[in-house]
């Protein structure tokens, strides 16, 4: 589905996707016990700021072969975000989405595209730990059989459900590990993380070149 702009919009939903959900498995990852729901949304309200490596495969129905992304995320609250794949950088700063690749720089402002700033505010409300804002767009559904667990998030409806069946996030004691973001089209994406850093604090020279499309 394209925009007036002739713009993809489930990829750039994909690629804001991949940078939040990347976020929120690394704030589960170094918990010290199988988390409840909200124990897990109190450890979001806790981070300021993180680093993290992330693998990404992506299978497509058309395609025998997944494609495989890896990069770096960085996070800083309380809506920062950049994430560097090969030449590509995707950044989020409060209401604005750009992205750069191999020097081709695009602006969005999320306000012109209610589907990414449905799925921007959603996950806003979830790296806060306000449960109450995530449920008004999710059914949030925890489930575990020790020492593994899982949490499911799906759309209540449109335009979220247009676009996403659903994100798993399955972990195994105090370590998550993956997350599935399930399609309405069929496609999966799998996403892994390692060097993980969730205490991550940032200087002012440090986040100047972190959060910039260079």
């Amino acid at each position: 589905m394209k925009n007036g702009m002739g713009e993809d919009v489930e990829a750039r939903v994909s690629r804001w996707l991949t940078i939040v959900s990347v976020t929120l498995l690394a704030a589960i990852a170094h918990a010290q016990t199988v988390p409840t729901l909200d124990s897990v949304l109190a450890r979001f309200a806790r981070i300021e700021g993180l680093t993290l490596h992330f693998r990404e495969e992506k299978r497509i129905a058309l395609l025998t072969m997944p494609l495989v992304t890896e990069g770096t995320l960085a996070y800083a609250r309380p809506s920062r975000l950049a994430r560097r794949a090969g030449s590509e950088i995707v950044l989020i700063d409060g209401a604005a989405l750009r992205m750069s690749d191999a020097g081709h720089e695009q602006h969005i402002d999320l306000a012109s595209q209610p589907i990414v700033r449905s799925f921007v505010d959603s996950f806003r409300a979830l790296l806060a730990g306000d449960r109450r804002a995530l449920e008004e767009s999710y059914t949030i559904t925890f489930a575990t059989t020790a020492p593994t667990w899982s949490i499911t998030l799906t759309p209540r409806g449109v335009p979220l459900s247009r676009f996403l069946a659903s994100i798993e996030f399955h972990g195994t004691g105090d370590v998550l590990d993956r997350m599935v973001m399930n399609e309405v089209s069929g496609d999966v994406t799998t996403t892994t993380f390692s060097e993980v850093d969730d205490h991550h604090r940032f200087t002012s020279d440090e986040a100047a070149r972190v959060f910039a499309l260079h």
